[in-house]
């Protein structure tokens, strides 16, 4: 395993590995496993790389807090219409200089395309670039992706959803944009789970789904610039008496995809929810790969190893889904053969393989098993971290 380790070490110190050849090499992947499909959801977040006990790591910058030093990730997962995730489409890798630290008011008076925020916008762009126009390309992102100039796209041929963080004024009116819809007639209600976390278990919550058009003023402050006054889609969600202790769901999604009816709404609310997968995503590279813990005492070969720990990340999600969504499916949909046929020897203690492979469900619950979950009648399907675990182990 040292050894392995070491040579590990000696790919993330190559100057001639880029990021960059790395990430393309994924999207590549991503697009082949999307070319038949009529609709992805391109779902983004960013999250942050916290080196700070790792002083002799050169090139990091400040990350929030006093003290603090690290990287930032902004992520663009590929997800299919049903939820599984297919792969990573973008992604931005950067540090903020020491000059910034602490400096925030600098950093809102940018123009927009030197403003970090502007990679919500690029993002969108590139993700609809590369995939090809047969494809329908949803963007969807969470309240730090309430931008203006994100909103402009929806005249020029973008799809989004996303979460509003502000209460807008809306054009040619004194009103707000959560008193418009408040005031509009409930479209339904409907149930939905929500995943469990390090804080809280799985609950279910009851929704209401209401639905409006609204048209955007501009900002006051941007009149000169002539802007088009976007009008969009907002759809809003409401938690209905909450378990105690739990604060209430409540969503301000705006989209330009149509809401006229509960079923749209609902499509709009369930692709919403499939945003949780990119969080499960950055929470393989941290608590999986642990690359918060890598010793690799500089910021270029961290990135490499944040590049290559991707691949192995979108392949454990993909996994996952996959055999949620085709549980029936032969399981070399998501693996190899030399990969089905060492589960199969691994889990039978046998040197005597079978002509077909099993099912991808009984793959997964194989290699679940090989990090630890029991399989009982009660426990549901297996999560991340103890399929992570067995993936290791088959290793």
């Amino acid at each position: 395993q040292w050894s392995s380790t070491k040579a590990a070490y000696r790919f993330f110190s190559n100057e001639k590995v880029t990021v960059k050849a790395i990430y393309d090499s994924q999207r590549e992947a991503t697009l082949d496993k999307m070319q038949d499909q009529s609709i992805v959801l391109a779902i983004q977040d960013t999250t942050i790389f916290n080196f700070t006990l790792h002083r002799k790591t050169e090139g990091l910058g400040p990350i929030g807090q006093s003290g603090l030093s690290g990287f930032f990730l902004h992520s663009c997962l590929a997800v299919s219409a049903t939820g599984v995730p297919q792969g990573i489409l973008a992604h931005r890798l950067w540090t903020r200089s020491t000059e910034e630290k602490g400096r925030r008011e600098l950093r809102r008076k940018r123009p927009l395309e030197d403003k970090e925020s502007a990679r919500w916008i690029d993002v969108t762009k590139e993700a609809r670039t590369v995939v090809p126009d047969s494809t329908k390309v949803i963007m969807v992102g969470d309240r730090e992706s309430d931008i203006f100039d994100l909103f402009l796209l929806a005249t020029n041929h973008h799809d989004f959803l996303v979460r509003a963080a502000w209460d807008r004024r809306l054009h040619d009116s004194d009103e707000h944009l959560w008193h418009a819809v408040e005031n509009a007639p409930i479209l339904g209600r409907t149930t939905i789970q929500v995943p469990r976390t390090e804080e809280r278990p799985e609950r279910e919550a009851l929704l209401t789904l209401q639905a409006a058009t609204v048209t955007l003023r501009t900002p006051p402050h941007r009149k000169k610039e002539n802007l088009t006054s976007p009008t969009l889609n907002a759809l809003l969600v409401r938690e209905q008496a909450p378990q105690d202790g739990e604060a209430p769901i409540e969503w301000m999604l705006l989209t330009t995809l149509p809401i006229t009816t509960f079923e749209e709404g609902l499509q709009c609310l369930i692709w919403y929810t499939y945003r949780w997968r990119i969080e499960r995503y950055h929470y393989i590279l941290k608590s999986g790969c642990q690359i918060e813990k890598l010793q690799l005492e500089a910021k270029d070969r961290l990135m490499r190893a944040v590049a290559v720990y991707s691949i192995v990340a979108t392949r454990l999600l993909w996994l996952t889904y996959q055999a949620r969504e085709t549980p029936e499916a032969p399981c070399t949909v998501v693996l190899r053969e030399s990969e089905w046929k060492a589960l199969y020897a691994t889990k039978h203690k046998t040197t005597s393989l079978p002509e077909h492979p099993p099912n991808l469900q009984t793959a997964v619950l194989w290699i679940a098993k090989l990090g630890g979950f029991l399989g009982r009648a009660h426990d549901g399907n297996p999560g991340l971290k103890v399929l992570w675990k067995g993936l290791r182990r088959l290793e």
